[in-house]
């Protein structure tokens, strides 16, 4: 068994904050397609360090971003 993403919970995050995905692609310095692309779940190799960094951001912890099943 293992622990598998199933949602991104960025967007809930943001609105928590009152931000929007735009000012957190500023603070990672990627592009607006690249964060669509985190939020989507369509970056395969998305790094410890840039999760943390995202979590650090967002004044939450790393397992927070994301949604997760036990399969």
């Amino acid at each position: 068994m293992e622990l598998v993403p199933i949602r991104c919970r960025i967007p809930e995050l943001l609105v928590r904050m009152g931000k929007n995905q735009q000012w957190l692609a500023d603070k990672l310095g990627i592009g607006k397609q690249q964060m669509s692309d985190i939020i989507k779940m369509r970056y395969p190799d998305m790094t410890l360090s840039r999760a943390a960094n995202i979590a650090y951001h967002l004044d939450c912890q790393i397992e927070d971003l994301h949604q997760w099943d036990l399969r």
